[in-house]
């Protein structure tokens, strides 16, 4: 059996632009030795950073047209405090992606959603996973990856 590689399927299920995204994030990760763990067999799910229930984030690559594909990541339950490495452009990048709780759970009265702070600035009734980047474009990732070293 071949093990699963997430190249592989970034290279099956996404094109053009998502494609060439989604392998410089990866590309990313491993240059930072961040873990990825698929979640099943299929390819679709990667936790980031951990394992499922305990990591940085949430990657979903389904090559869909609707959301979350073609690929989308969700930061976990990450504090985002402002510190000197936040910049105006980080701070826009995270409040543009701040993800509303869609209710996607069963029993979403107790999964962790709510009001938050992230940089200054109070959202109300925000996911568990507070910041969601469905098939961002190349500034928008390396935003993302900014993001991603200051909460590692």
């Amino acid at each position: 059996m071949t093990e699963l590689k997430i190249e592989n399927v970034i290279n099956e299920k996404l094109f053009g632009e998502s494609q060439k995204n989604a392998l410089n994030f990866i590309s990313f990760l491993h240059s930072k030795n961040i873990q990825l763990t698929a979640n099943g067999e299929d390819g679709q799910g990667w936790a980031i950073g951990g394992i499922v229930g305990d990591s940085l984030g949430f990657l979903m690559i389904n090559g869909e047209k609707n959301m979350p594909g073609p690929w989308t990541f969700w930061f976990n339950s990450c504090i985002f405090n402002e510190n000197d490495e936040i910049n105006e452009e980080l701070k826009e990048t995270a409040w543009t992606h701040a993800s509303k709780c869609g209710r996607c759970h069963d029993g979403w009265e107790t999964c962790g959603n709510g009001d938050r702070i992230i940089f200054g600035k109070t959202f109300e009734s925000l996911c568990h996973s507070p910041l969601m980047f469905t098939d961002p474009d190349a500034k928008t990732l390396e935003n993302m990856q900014k993001l991603m070293l200051i909460v590692k």
